[in-house]
């Protein structure tokens, strides 16, 4: 179960945030890349994880290819990137029902993330399965089976919108506070619903602006400054937790002039 303290002590919706992180770096993350090639140790163990993920979850297709992607192989990483393993195939080669097959692999994806904790010199691997035919937005895509870029990170002048950038950060960070403040009082069901709405909205964000701008967007970079100082993993703990106190019930052995009360009193 996922926990977390809730307090609203801090007046700093910032808190946490350090923009520094979005600035790109002149080289590779040097432990894993070396003279624009992916380190042949690190290769093999990611391959190697894909490949029993592949066989524990017995998916009966074709891999399309197994790509390292994201912040970790760009030129904008730093200490918090990750490793994004992502797992390509056909989506619609498992059933027709494209949703659903997403749906299922998301699932599949929460769960393995959730279970383990696989750290590559000190890097975290997440996994994602991507569907061969999705388009896919990144600084740098390296295949893990063909040993080479399928797209080459460049060093570019990048003008980022700071102001913007924290503008937005800061709209969320305000509204997750929000949510805070409503668990607190217990009301659990408005706070669940206004974390949900939240949730999408972030994900509306990022996907606008990557589509728009691409990864050095205000909406993209705004998302990664939330995701690193774990106000996205707050507002799904928020929300978890949120349901569970919204669904859950207490009762109590009453006696005498106790069964006069009204049944709303055995809900609290």
């Amino acid at each position: 179960m996922v926990d977390i303290k809730i307090d609203n002590k801090s007046d700093d919706v910032f808190s946490g945030l350090d923009m520094s992180r979005l600035e790109p770096k002149s080289n590779l993350y040097p432990k894993f890349w070396s003279n624009g090639k992916l380190n042949t140790i690190v290769g093999r163990k990611l391959m190697k994880i894909a490949d029993q993920i592949v066989k524990a979850m017995e998916i009966d297709v074709e891999i399309d290819d197994i790509i390292i992607t994201g912040s970790i192989a760009s030129f904008n990483w730093h200490e918090l990137s990750d490793i994004d393993l992502h797992i390509l195939l056909d989506f619609t080669k498992i059933d027709e029902n494209y949703d659903l097959v997403k749906k299922m692999l998301d699932q599949s994806r929460i769960n393995w993330n959730k279970t383990h904790n696989i750290l590559i010199s000190n890097k975290e691997v997440e996994l994602y399965f991507q569907d061969t035919n999705e388009e896919h937005k990144s600084g740098g895509i390296w295949s893990l089976t063909r040993e080479k870029w399928l797209k080459e990170p460049q060093i570019t002048e990048v003008d980022i919108d700071l102001v913007n950038t924290e503008k937005k950060a800061e709209n969320i960070v305000n509204s997750i506070k929000h949510v805070s403040d409503l668990f607190l009082r217990a009301d659990f069901k408005d706070a669940y619903d206004y974390a949900s709405k939240i949730k999408d909205k972030v994900v509306r964000m990022r996907s606008t602006g990557l589509s728009k701008e691409g990864i050095y967007s205000p909406e993209n970079l705004a998302f990664k400054m939330l995701r690193n100082a774990n106000w996205l993993q707050r507002l799904s703990a928020l929300k978890v937790q949120s349901y569970d106190k919204m669904m859950s019930l207490k009762l109590e052995i009453k006696t005498g002039n106790d069964f006069n009360k009204s049944w709303k009193d055995y809900l609290k």
